[in-house]
């Protein structure tokens, strides 16, 4: 039998250590339940698949010309930019739907870069593995362009630019802009 004293210190101890089992057990359920939700989802992220390590250059280290760097993502700048769009060239927003619908630069396609396996499928007819692909995100610091054009790249579209400035620099500069 114990004395009070020793009953009064192991019985916190008991419990505690019963919460801490069963906060582990919550953990790796918690943890098995997303994995199986990971595996059957659309949007679903391969924890094996590894994204094509592809050089990232200022289109003017490319030469600046069309189909001059292949074998890189080429970043453009506001100039290049609005050529692609006054000329009607494949424009990519790969920001959210939320935000394409509350402004978009004119004739861009939306690919959510979060959204890509579940709507890849119905924007690749508007895409040409001979012709440039150019992919714009918020702004500056959005990696979303990069990220969906390293996406691209792995699927074998090699000709693609990327409009680091993004939907704010394109609107900053006064720039004509799509609303839904």
């Amino acid at each position: 039998m114990l004395s009070p004293v020793a009953a009064y210190i192991l019985l916190p101890m008991k419990r505690f250590k019963c919460a801490i089992s069963q906060a582990v057990a919550i953990a790796l359920i918690g943890t098995a339940v997303a994995f199986i939700f990971n595996a059957f989802s659309a949007n679903g992220i391969s924890p094996f698949r590894k994204i094509a390590d592809v050089p990232v250059v200022e289109d003017e280290q490319a030469g600046g010309e069309a189909g001059a760097a292949s074998e890189a993502i080429r970043v453009i700048d506001l100039d290049r930019f609005r050529e692609i769009v006054d000329s009607h060239g494949v424009v990519i927003d790969a920001r959210t739907a939320a935000d394409y619908s509350e402004g978009h630069v004119p004739g861009a396609i939306l690919l959510d870069y979060y959204e890509f396996r579940r709507n890849f499928d119905s924007v690749a007819p508007y895409l040409d593995f001979e012709n440039e692909i150019t992919i714009y995100c918020s702004g500056p610091v959005c990696e979303d362009s990069e990220l969906l054009a390293m996406e691209l790249f792995a699927r074998g579209y090699t000709k693609i630019l990327v409009f680091k400035g993004g939907f704010e620099a394109w609107e900053e500069a006064g720039m004509p802009v799509e609303r839904e």
